[in-house]
């Protein structure tokens, strides 16, 4: 995140928050006091494991995050001002998450008294190999009698792996009882 008002190429610093879509839902859920396990794969490296920290300190159950690969996905933000609208600048792929395969974690085990299970479409869009994943998760929910909801947040710059997300995400969505996302999402999807 850049200061307030400064542009990424021009700035000197940086803040830093461990977030991102299904993790920011995570720790909101956690503080209302529901109790929420947050699934993904993270390299076995300090960074990581500061962001696994952050997570458990506002209450969020991590034991099933794998830890494999060799990077974290990371975004950068630039704050928008009166006259230009915030940016944001995407390096997520390798990330451990976008290089999971299906049978990676046992999702019968991660949803063993679970009621909901939450996804998002940033994850579809990482690549076919996550994707897998996310059908492969909700496939499981499914057959357990979850509830399932998405967010479909649509990121056009996500989608580089040579699939238009209306060849993805309708099959993926065509799981889930609650969706939420915009007008504009749902034309594309």
């Amino acid at each position: 995140d850049c200061p307030p008002g400064q542009r990424l190429q021009r700035t000197e610093s940086l803040r830093t928050f461990f977030g991102g879509a299904e993790a920011n839902v995570s720790v909101l859920l956690s503080q209302l006091g529901v109790p929420v396990r947050y699934v993904t794969a993270l390299p076995d490296n300090p960074i990581a494991q500061a962001a696994i920290d952050s997570l458990k300190s506002f209450g969020t159950d991590t034991r099933f995050i794998h830890r494999s690969g060799e990077r974290i996905g990371i975004y950068f933000t630039e704050n928008g001002n009166s006259i230009r609208p915030s940016k944001v600048i995407y390096d997520l792929s390798p990330s451990s998450f976008s290089i999971l395969t299906p049978g990676t974690i046992d999702w019968n085990k991660v949803f063993d008294g679970a009621s909901h299970f939450h996804w998002t479409g940033i994850s579809a869009a990482l690549t076919q190999n996550a994707a897998d994943v996310c059908r492969e998760a909700l496939q499981i929910a499914k057959q357990k009698g979850l509830t399932i909801s998405a967010d479909m947040n649509y990121r056009s710059t996500l989608w580089n792996y040579g699939r238009h997300p209306s060849e993805i995400m309708p099959e993926l969505l065509g799981y889930c009882d609650i969706i939420t996302g915009d007008i504009d999402t749902a034309d594309t999807y």
